[in-house]
């Protein structure tokens, strides 16, 4: 009895461990889906081409399906099915709601299906050919089977009127007409003849490069990238181009992107583990849009297969799977070009505290790196120029000033003063608002002074609106009243201060937002001696590598 009740409890634990096993590995996919194009940046046709040819096909119930292959190296043009312009210059969309322009051949995505549904491509291949001949131009079309459509009209009307015509030359009675919908595809080859018109009903269309392509790259648009891709149309918008590979090979792309592939290599080592732990953390951000991540700095920058390098390749081979974990979770991972000496605490950013993500030296970082040492001027005008533009009237520029600096020298109130009033801003929009390099900086101008608090810091204010002590009493000074103040500063020496400026000058240090990994300082580090494992330890307290 005791034996069996053993046994059964082991097994219970067994597979209550698989299936913690599995949960844990479900946690960390092979795949990530990569947003090339989407949104406002979405395109209305994409030219796709590999060496050795492309799988065309679609996507769904977890399957996907072969729908054509492309047997040449030369592109296939994939547009929506929507309203354009065909001229001797090209094709260019145009909106219907303006009416249909006058010069060149409108097109537009209202169809007539001829006859029923057939078994294969060929099949409808075949009888497309055939109809061909009677001067009627019709094409192979997929939308939940194989079935001949022919014409892109502009409207209803035009399609209806066409039915006599196309009845009589084809001598077929079963014609329809096929309304337009948010979701066709229409295929070309390079000389603008079509291929295949997807109707969008049963997945996503995806292109693959064939398997004898090796490497396994395609080319979209000009760019080369690895794996396939999937092309998505949603309502109201253009075509979401999205590249499906490997979690690894998408780290190809990003590493040298992200830092240069002649930095030491155990800096491109953290560079890569920490890119690898940005990836996994943000996976399903932008599931809306039916992607994981953007290329763009929105996420991490990808540039895909021309952007690697055989260094950044090895920093991501070496580090293979290895990511950043704090209490054995995910650790939320930042990084950035350069801190300025120190890097900053999550909460003077962005409010939150984290244990792992506070302020620690950065005793390596080369002063002679791009931007490390930076310098921005703004003139009064041009700044309530841009405080207006984010819709912020407060008159004329009196005086910027750093109200409150962080312990890492970070400004963390900025305060601007007006005609009409004032406003303040705080933690990262003290640099948002001005589009400054760093939070790390102090503000020259006639109308500001430096003082030294309590605690020994030293602070930049602006002396508009300041209550100060005199001999005659207690005085608030305006830059309408006095011209110049009088300050008496170290050494008992007295300055004449003006009480207003048109000028401003942010002199500043570090690139970024400053919280978690100082890509420069990774290199300083690198190149003392550390291995990257230290150096990710040292940027984020308290964390392991596994």
């Amino acid at each position: 009895m005791e034996k069996k009740f053993f046994s059964a409890v082991l097994i219970l634990l067994i597979l209550f461990c698989v299936s913690d096993f599995n949960s844990l590995a479900a946690s960390y996919p092979d795949t990530v889906r990569v947003g090339l194009n989407y949104g406002s940046d979405a395109v209305s046709s994409v030219q796709v081409n590999a060496e050795k040819g492309l799988n065309i096909g679609y996507y769904g119930n977890n399957t996907f399906t072969l729908l054509y292959q492309h047997n040449s190296n030369k592109p296939v043009i994939i547009r929506k099915d929507g309203y354009f312009i065909r001229t001797e210059n090209g094709i260019a969309e145009y909106s219907p709601t303006e009416g249909i322009p006058s010069a060149g051949q409108a097109m537009g995505p209202w169809h007539l299906k001829i006859g029923g549904t057939v078994a294969d491509y060929d099949t409808a291949k075949s009888i497309a050919e055939t109809y061909n001949k009677s001067g009627i131009i019709t094409y192979v079309a997929y939308d939940g089977g194989w079935q001949v459509w022919a014409g892109f009209y502009p409207d209803k009307k035009s399609a209806e009127n066409d039915i006599p015509v196309v009845r009589e030359r084809l001598g077929v009675a079963d014609i329809s007409v096929l309304p337009e919908t948010s979701k066709r595809l229409v295929i070309y080859d390079s000389a603008f003849n079509v291929i295949l018109l997807y109707g969008g009903e049963n997945g996503y269309l995806q292109v693959h490069p064939k398997p004898e392509n090796n490497p396994y790259i395609l080319t979209v648009n000009g760019k080369r990238y690895r794996n396939y891709i999937e092309i998505r149309r949603y309502t109201d918008s253009d075509l979401t181009l999205i590249n499906i590979l490997n979690i690894e090979e998408y780290l190809y792309g990003v590493v040298p992107s992200e830092i240069e592939a002649d930095a030491p290599i155990e800096a491109i080592k953290a560079q890569a583990v920490a890119a690898r732990t940005y990836t996994y953390q943000n996976i399903g951000k932008y599931e809306k849009w039916g992607f994981d991540l953007t290329d763009t700095v929105s996420s991490q920058v990808y540039n895909g297969y021309d952007a690697e390098r055989p260094a950044t390749n090895r920093a991501v081979d070496e580090t293979r799977g290895q990511k950043i974990m704090y209490n054995g979770k995910l650790a939320q991972v930042f990084y950035f070009a350069s801190s300025g000496g120190m890097t900053a605490n999550v909460s003077e950013v962005w409010g939150s505290e984290i244990p792992y993500l506070v302020s620690v030296p950065d005793p390596y970082e080369s002063e002679t790196a791009r931007n490390y040492i930076w310098e921005k001027t703004l003139t009064a005008a041009e700044i309530k120029q841009i405080l207006f533009r984010s819709g912020v009237d407060i008159g004329d520029i009196i005086s910027v000033s750093a109200e409150e600096y962080s312990s890492s020298g970070r400004v963390t109130v900025l305060r601007i003063t007006g005609t009409k009033g004032s406003v303040t801003y705080y933690k990262q929009d003290t640099r948002l608002i001005f589009n400054l390099n760093s939070q790390k900086y102090t503000i020259e101008s006639a109308g500001n002074v430096v003082v030294k608090t309590a605690d020994g810091s030293l602070l930049t204010i602006a002396l508009d609106g300041r209550t100060v002590v005199s001999k005659s009493g207690a005085t608030k000074l305006s830059s309408s009243g006095l011209a110049t103040a009088s300050v008496i500063g170290s050494g008992n020496n007295i300055r004449k201060i003006s009480m207003s400026s048109d000028v401003y000058t942010f002199s500043g240090r570090g690139w970024g937002h400053g919280v978690g990994m100082s890509q420069e300082g990774a290199k300083g580090f690198a190149r003392q001696g550390y291995t990257y494992d230290q150096i990710l330890k040292h940027y984020f307290q308290g964390v392991t590598i596994e």
